[in-house]
């Protein structure tokens, strides 16, 4: 029988990040769905983590040789069979009625494109004024010709997502963005879910520290307002769990800040010329 929902998870080295994902799976009230994971050939324990929840979850595992998660994800639909796709990244996590709340949206509503809103994970609870913020802004800016997305999950109607192509694996990094600014060339909108939460992992910035997370984030903003979607290398943003565990060698500061003067010298010449 047809699920409802596809869950595609891309993977990297997930072993530590993707069993609590799997669990929050494993409670949702609505079981209307199949999880079908991408993993790039992962190292580590993923595929043994997957395996072993398959005796719980409807789990397909496949591996590609892509390792970049725009590819990943579109490999995953390929794979899938439900009426709608929920992306979400094997390091977010979702309430046990996040399912039943979202199906019981689409039934309402109709529509194409979902997206549920976005906090910080428990850890980071602080930052809840920044992220109800950030929810606000990306609902404004389906009214605006630049349109931004909420990382970590979307939803999306399965025919639609084929018939525009699915996310472009060309880009460096906010694939996520450019699907809904793709979208919007179709005069489909996002529609958006308020009850729907997902918990949004910041392990990035606590790998890599505040300073040079925002930054950052403020650059790859800056660049897809002004110069269009990224496709070019602006700054390390390596992908996969493992960056995670153990402490890597860090930039030296006197060379982070060059770079960072750099960038801002650069955005600002953009600003001007135009």
């Amino acid at each position: 029988m047809k699920q409802f929902f596809s869950v595609v998870i891309p993977t990297l080295n997930e072993e530590n990040y993707l069993p609590k994902l799997l669990n929050d799976l494993l409670k949702q009230t609505e079981k209307d769905f199949k999880v079908i994971i991408a993993d790039g050939y992962s190292k580590d324990n993923t595929k043994k983590i997957a395996e072993e929840f398959k005796k719980k979850l409807s789990i397909k595992f496949y591996q590609t040789k892509f390792k970049n998660v725009a590819a990943q994800r579109n490999y995953g639909a390929s794979k899938s069979s439900g009426n709608y796709l929920v992306f979400l990244d094997a390091d977010t996590r979702i309430n046990p009625t996040f399912f039943k709340k979202v199906k019981r949206t689409i039934e309402k509503k109709k529509g194409l494109i979902f997206l549920s809103y976005f906090f910080p994970d428990r850890e980071y609870k602080q930052y809840k004024p920044l992220f109800d913020f950030a929810n606000l802004l990306v609902e404004l800016s389906q009214n605006f010709p630049k349109r931004f997305s909420l990382g970590g999950s979307m939803i999306v109607e399965k025919e639609f997502f084929k018939l525009i192509g699915g996310f472009n694996k060309k880009l460096y990094i906010s694939e996520d963005h450019e699907l809904i600014q793709r979208a919007s060339q179709w005069g489909v909108k996002p529609k958006f879910i308020k009850e729907a939460r997902t918990y949004f992992s910041l392990r990035r910035m606590k790998k890599e520290g505040q300073l040079r997370f925002f930054y950052k984030s403020f650059i790859a903003l800056a660049y897809r307002l002004l110069s269009g979607e990224t496709t070019k290398k602006l700054f390390e943003y390596k992908m996969g769990g493992h960056i995670y565990n153990n402490e890597e060698t860090k930039v030296k500061k006197e060379e982070f800040f060059k770079g960072y003067l750099k960038q801002i010298k650069k955005l600002f010449n953009k600003l001007i010329e135009d």
